[in-house]
This record gives C-alpha cells, structure tokens and sequence, in this order.
C-alpha cells in the first residue's frame, strides 16, 4: 500500500512539474516562434529571387520548338514544388502581419492634427509602421510570383493535354508483311542480353556508390518485409484464423477472412514498396535520366501486381470455395482467376517491356508489335472471362443490386474486348492502350476499396457493433441495427474522403499542388457578393447546432425526468414547460449555427420582411396552427394526460406538439387533431379542472319488485366502493314508470372519472347476481301474437296442396298483455266465380296453374302423393 502511493504522489510531482515547466517555457517557445519567423521573413526576399529564376528558366526551356514529356513533367513538379513553399510563406507572413496589426490596435488612434504623442510611443508606432509595410511588401510579392507560378503550370498542363491528345488520337500504319512482326519479336527476346551487354561492365563509383551504400540496409530490410509478409499472409488466413471468427455470420466470415489476406499480402508488401521507392527517389543520383524511368516503371508494375494477385486470391479464391466473394461457379472461379492473373501478369510485362525499350532505344515496330500482341492476348481473356457459363444465374437474387452490377460489368467488359482489337486495326494503338491501362487502373482501385470497405465493416460489426455476448445482456436487435447504421455510414464517408483524392490523382491530370489549392479554397471559401461561403463554416455551422441541439436535449430531458417530477406541479403543466425549454433550445441552436456560418442577422432583416409576406399568404394554417400551440401551451384549456372529445373522436392527450396534438384513443390508436381545431372549435375535457366526475348506471325492475329493497341495494353496491366519493354522497332516483318496467338510475362521483366504464362494469356485474338472490326480476318487453281462425288457415293449407279451391281467411295479429292495440287487418273469404272473385295468394295460385297443367298432361304431379300432403 505504502509503494502504491509513494507512485501516486511520484506521478503528481511529476505532472506538477512538468505543468510548471510547460508555463515556464511557454512565452521563449512564443518569441522562438515569432524569432524563426522574423528570419524567414527577412530571408523572403533571397527565396523569392529563386523562385523568379526557376521561373524564368522554365519559361526559356518551353518557349523552344522541342518540348519533351520529361522536360513538361519536371517543369510541373518545380512549379507544384515552388506554389507550395510560396502558400507556406504566405501564411507565415499573413500571421505576422496580423500580429503586427494587433500591436498597432494596443497603441491606440494615432493623434489628431496639432497633438503630440509621447515620444516613446511614437517611435514605437512609426517601427510598427515600417514593419507592416515591409510585411505586406513581402506578401504582395508572393502574390505576384504565385500569379505567374499559376501561368506557367496552366501552360504546362496545356501542353501536357495538347500532347496526350495527340498521342491517344494518333494514328499509325499497322504492320501487316509477317517479316516485321518476326524481327520485332526477334528483337524482343534479345532484349535481356542487350541489357546485360551494356550494363554489365557498370561500376557504382561516387555519388552513386555513397547513396546506394546508405539505402542498402533499408532496401533489404523492406525486401525481407516484402518476402514475409507474402508468405505470413496466407499462413495466418488458413492456419491462425481467429475462433471468434467461426460464429460470426458468413457473410463477415468471409469478409474478414479475404481482408486479412488482402492486407497482409498487398497492403503491408505495397506499402513497403512505396518506402523502397521512396528512399531511392530522395537520392538524385540513384533516380536520375532513363534509368530513373524504368526503375519507376518497375516499381509501379510490381506494385499493380501484388494487388491483382492479393484481389483475385481474396475474391475468387479458386482453391477455397468456402471463401469465394464472387458470382462464379467452383470452375468458373478457377477459369477467372486464370485469367485475370494472365491479364495482371501481361500488362506488367509490357509496362516493363516498354518503358526498358524505351531506355535502350529500340525501334518503334518493337514498341507497336508489343503493344498490339499484349492488347490482343488481353482482350481474348477479358472476353473469356465474362462469358455467363463462368457465373451463377441464381434467380433469388437476379435483382439484387450487386447481382445487376455483375452482369453489366461483364456486358461493359465484352464491348471492351471487341473495341480494343477494332480500333488497333484501324491504326489506333494508342487509344486502345489507354483504354486498356485506365481499365486495369479502375478494376484494381475498385476491387481494393471494396475489399477494404467489407473488411472494416466486418471488423466493427463484429467487434464493436455485437461484443461478446453474455446472458444478462439487455441490448436489443433494434439498438444493434441502428448502431450497425450508423457506424457504416461513418466507414463509407471516411472511405469516401479518402479514396476521392486519390482517385483524383490516379486518373486525372491534376497537380498535388492544385488539388491541395482547391481543397483550402472549399475550406476557407469564397466571397459571393456580401455572403461568404465556406465549407468550413458551414461545418462548423453543423457541428454547433449539433451540440447545442444536444446539450438543450439532455437539459429538457433533465428537466422532464428529473426536476419536475419533484415539483407540486401537474403533469399537464409539466410538460408545458419541458416543451417550451425545447422550443428555445431549438432557436437557440439555429442562431448560434447561423452565426458560426459567417451570417450577419441583420442582413437578414430585409429577406425576413419580404418571406413574411409569403408565410402570411402561403402558410397560413401552419402558422395558425403553430400559434395556436404556443395558445395551448400558455393557456392551457388543454394538458397532457386530459380526457378529451373532439367531434367523433376521444381520448387522452399524449403530447402537444408545434403544428399538432396527438390523442391516443381508447382503442390505443394515436389521432393527430391539428391545434387549430382545438382552439376554434367545441372541446369537451373531462378533466380540465379537476379529476372527478360523475357516473349514472340505469336499471330497470319489474312492477311487483320491492322498490325499497331495490333502493337499498343500488346505495349498498355505490357505497362499498372505494372509487366512489362520500360527498356529495351517492343517490338513487326514480324516474319514471316504463311501459314494462319502473326505472332507477344509480348517481355517483368518482374520485378519477377514468375509472367511470370500469366501475360501472363492476356494479352491474353485482347487480344482477344480488337482483338474482333477492328475487328481483329486470324485465324485458315482452309481445304475444294471437292468430284467430287457426282451424281455417290450416284446412286452406291442406286444400292447396290437394289441388282443390280454397278459401282463404285472412288473420288478425293482435298483441295480448300490453297497453298497445294492435289495428286488425281483415279480408273477405276468396270466391271461385263470379265479379266478386279476388285473387288467390300468389303461392296458392301457382299451386293450382301447376296442378291443371299436370292433370291435363296425364304427368304425375312432382311435388308428391295426391293422397297426402307435400310440403312446399
């Protein structure tokens, strides 16, 4: 214990001391600063000298007739190299002269006309002066030299697209006589002894010597890391994946897996390629004239190959189905992988081919029979590759997005492989080998992005998004789904703003030092008019009204959950008070935004009267509507947790919102009234002023009940009630005789008046268990029918269906026991002649047409027996 804290207080000595020491040399670290600056500054103009001589230089070299690629390609680094230093000095001085500025500002306003200053001050505001001006001297001279920097790099970038043009749309004579394509490949496969005869007797002596001595160790070093990386790589794939990795869905298995292979079998040998690269490009000797040039070209080839081979092991995995992330079948797989090795391989070799004939000075048949064998081998696997009868046609997933992105790339690859041929037999080589280097390029850039981009989203959802669960975890799906969201959308936009730039500057013209222009231009931004518009303002902007947006949030749920809650006030008033602290934090958040974007609010004075107009007009319900929320929420007439009709509907108000106010209805269904609605129109709140209310149960009993009885009974079941108030106390009234029972009604208040269904429920329930015990019957009306003649109906029955003529009685009905008379309708009996003779009800008279018919027909009647009666 003694040992622990003697370490404590060794650790507070040691941050005191160090906190001490950090205030000690804080104002000598600020005059080191403002000292390297001052020398900087004063050695401006020896730099500037420099520059305007490179310049000047630059512009001789490419004002003559022979300009070639190494001469525009060198000049654009000078000048990329010369705008970066300027924008440097730029900055420095800028923040010096501000200081200078700020100086200035501490000595006041200079005297007025006839006033003297004292003379220590006015020395020190004239030194200022000189100072200032010297600085801005040196500023606008940057200006200047930075104006023609820019000419230049425009002019070289002129010549540089007037001579791609050139190249890509050039047209040569394609060698047909058999002769010329023998000798060039003769020439080819010399081409490793012609390089051993000239370089074989080279001895590294001086500065090349000393240079290549100090990068030696380095290089190996990088080459054994290279070499280990290639070989760990797939021995930690297949033999140490790591277990967790078993329960993980497949889909993250797999990206895990060919991730890790891709990392460690062309990121981490790439990057150490870029190293190599790196230290030999920093020594001029080792990197200079042609030599330079191929050793860069090899560099990029075995580069553009560790990722190919990497990609297509970790998409296609021909021996390791398990692991294959493309649409292939198991022979597909292997065919495409063949192929698209072959393809990595061929163009690697001519890069290299090319850029060593180049160096030597060979024939340019060399160069065109290279170029047109590699193009045609390329073009007949590319072709191949995308054939369907390699690819699973999985109809489950034939809309899928990616599945659709398959198959139009294969259709893209197919034209690819036509035009390329096409346009090399019609003399243009050139173009079709950019076509064909731009389209390896793409396919390599794209392939590694996607891989990177699983591999880092597998590697959060597992490991971040779902740790290691136990079973006392509460975390539900939902909260891992939106977790899961989130952090993708987080990798993709990262990813994003990574692979842009450079993207940007694999396939496009652009200068490192342009593109750095631009992005300072979006962040510092651009002056339209009086607005400024910036990327960085608006960023902040967001990000502010983010956090304050966020600190209101926590304070207003602070406020709801914890600090009114403890109050005397009612829950209505409650959340009252909670929304209009969120309404001001919402207002607060946008103003500060709005000020940190640069806006000036009281240029908003005049737009603000001009929209006014238009809310007036154009949005006129939702401001009514969103005033008649603030109405609802200072007045009152309505709060949260109220019972309330509104027209059809009913329930309690669950929120009172800006434009509306939501009311769950008994049924839970939720009914969004505008609050418009809730001031203009008829509103009944059960609970407005208080809770209690009051509840009437309606009873009948029949007349020989004991009224007294029922009397005591319905106060009985009213006061035993604990829901049900003492004062004003329960009653019974008798209101009326009814027309066969005498009605009672039970009224009664209630402490809550939404326990009025659930306690009326209840005491029906004992009321006609207790009417039961007590023999006191609830009628119900009640009618008899009295048919009279029930003798004649039925003979007339009888007689239909025997064929013969009837004569038929109609009846009475007539109620019995009521104190209602039912009118009598009667009719007089039906005669079978004479002008008297009604007719018969339509079911008889069919009986008897059907009965004549059957008779004279001598067909027996279907409906049954003669003898007997049928039923109809």
């Amino acid at each position: 214990m003694t040992s622990v804290r003697q370490v404590i207080a060794g650790l507070a000595i040691a941050l005191f001391a160090m906190t001490a020491s950090l205030g000690v040399s804080a104002q000598p670290s600020e005059q080191r600063t403002e000292s390297v600056q001052k020398i900087e500054l004063e050695n401006a103009q020896n730099r500037i000298a420099d520059w305007e001589a490179d310049l000047d230089e630059l512009e001789k070299s490419i004002s003559g007739e022979e300009v070639t690629g190494r001469v525009i390609a060198d000049g654009r680094d000078r000048v990329e190299t010369i705008q970066l230093a300027i924008g440097d000095l730029r900055g420095r001085a800028n923040d010096r002269l501000q200081r200078f500025q700020a100086a200035l500002g501490k000595l006041g306003d200079p005297p007025a006309e006839g006033e003297e200053e004292v003379p220590a001050v006015a020395r020190e505001r004239e030194r200022i002066d000189q100072d200032i001006a010297h600085v801005s001297g040196v500023i606008k001279q940057l200006e200047l030299v930075n104006f023609r920097a820019s000419e230049l790099s425009d002019q070289l970038a002129g010549l540089a697209r007037e001579r791609f043009t050139q190249r890509i749309l050039g047209r040569v004579d394609v060698p047909v006589d058999p002769v010329v394509w023998f000798e060039a490949w003769r020439e080819i496969v010399q081409l490793p002894s012609m390089v051993q005869a000239r370089y074989a007797n080279l001895e590294l002596e001086g500065q090349v010597a000393d240079e290549l001595s100090e990068v030696a160790a380095g290089l190996v070093f990088l080459t054994f890391i290279v070499i280990a990386a290639l070989i760990g790589g797939e021995v930690i794939v297949l033999r140490y994946i790591p277990a967790r990795w078993n329960t993980v869905p497949d889909e993250d298995r797999v990206s895990l897996v060919s991730g890790t292979r891709f990392l460690f079998t062309a990121m981490v040998p790439g990057i150490a390629l870029v190293i190599a690269y790196g230290m030999l490009e920093s020594r001029q000797a080792l990197l200079s004239g042609a030599m330079g040039d191929f050793v860069h070209q090899c560099f990029a080839a075995a580069l553009f190959l560790l990722f190919v081979g990497a990609a297509i092991r970790s998409v296609h995995s021909p021996f390791a189905p398990s692991l294959r992330r493309s649409g292939t079948t198991v022979k597909g797989a292997r065919v495409v992988g063949f192929c698209s090795l072959a393809v990595a391989v061929i163009f690697a070799f001519d890069m290299v081919l090319l850029q060593g004939a180049t160096t030597l000075g060979t024939s340019l048949d060399i160069a065109l029979v290279q170029s047109i064998s590699n193009v045609l081998v390329i073009s007949v696997l590319l072709f191949v590759s995308s054939l369907g009868v390699f690819w699973q046609h999985d109809e489950r997933d034939r809309h899928a997005i990616w599945s659709k992105i398959e198959r139009r790339s294969r259709r893209g690859f197919k034209i690819i492989a036509i035009l390329m041929p096409v346009l090399m037999a019609v003399g243009y080589v050139a173009l079709a080998r950019f076509i064909l280097e731009n389209l390896m390029m793409a396919l390599a850039f794209l392939t590694c992005y996607w891989l990177l981009r699983a591999y880092c989203r597998a590697l959060m959802h597992t490991y971040l998004v779902r740790p290691e669960s136990s079973e006392d975890s509460n975390v539900s799906d939902a909260v891992h789904g939106t977790l899961y969201f989130w952090m993708r959308v987080l990798i993709d936009v990262v990813m994003f703003s990574i692979a842009v730039p450079v993207a940007v500057m694999i396939f496009t013209d652009i200068a490192w030092a342009d593109l750095i222009l631009a992005v300072q231009q979006a962040f510092v931004g651009i002056q339209v008019g009086g607005i400024h518009f910036s990327l960085r303002s608006i960023m902040l902007a967001a990000l502010m009204f983010v956090i304050v947006l966020a600190v209101m949030r926590f304070f207003q749920r602070m406020l709801s959950t914890r600090v009114l809650p403890n109050t005397k006030l009612d829950q209505g008033l409650q959340h009252s008070v909670s929304a209009i602290f969120g309404y001001a934090g919402i207002c607060l958040a946008i103003l500060l935004a709005v000020s940190a974007a640069g806006l000036d609010l009281s240029n908003l004075a005049i737009i603000a009267g001009a929209i006014s107009v238009g809310i007036g007009f154009g949005m006129q319900s939702i401001v009514n509507n969103f005033v008649s929320g603030l109405i609802l929420l200072v007045e009152r007439p309505i709060k949260v947790g109220d019972w309330i009709v509104v027209g059809a509907d009913q329930g309690f108000v669950k929120d009172i919102r800006v434009r509306a106010t939501e009311i769950e209805t008994f049924d839970r269904s939720s009914v969004v009234i505008p609050n418009s609605e809730l001031i203009s129109n008829r509103v009944l709140n059960w609970t407005l002023k208080e809770r209690s209310g009051r509840g009437i149960i309606k009873i009948g009993v029949s007349y020989g009940a004991d009224i007294e009885k029922v009397r005591e009974i319905l106060l009985e079941m009213a006061d035993k009630r604990r829901e049900i108030l003492t004062y004003p106390a329960p009653q019974v009234v008798f209101m009326d005789f009814g027309a066969s029972s005498l009605d009672f009604e039970l009224r009664y208040f209630l402490r809550d008046i939404g326990d009025v269904i659930a306690v009326g429920s209840s005491i029906r329930f004992e009321l006609v268990q207790r009417f039961r015990d007590e023999g006191i019957e609830i009628p119900f009306p009640q009618r008899d029918l009295n048919l009279r003649d029930i003798d004649k109906l039925t003979d007339a029955i009888r007689d239909a269906g025997k064929g013969a003529p009837t004569k038929i009685t109609e009846v009475e009905p007539q109620k019995t026991e009521t104190s209602e008379n039912m009118p009598d309708d009667t009719s007089s009996d039906a005669e079978n002649s004479g002008a008297d003779q009604k007719a018969a009800p339509p079911s008889t008279a069919k009986d008897v047409s059907r009965d004549r018919d059957a008779s004279g027909r001598e067909i027996p009647d279907a409906g049954g027996s003669s003898d007997g009666d049928a039923p109809r």
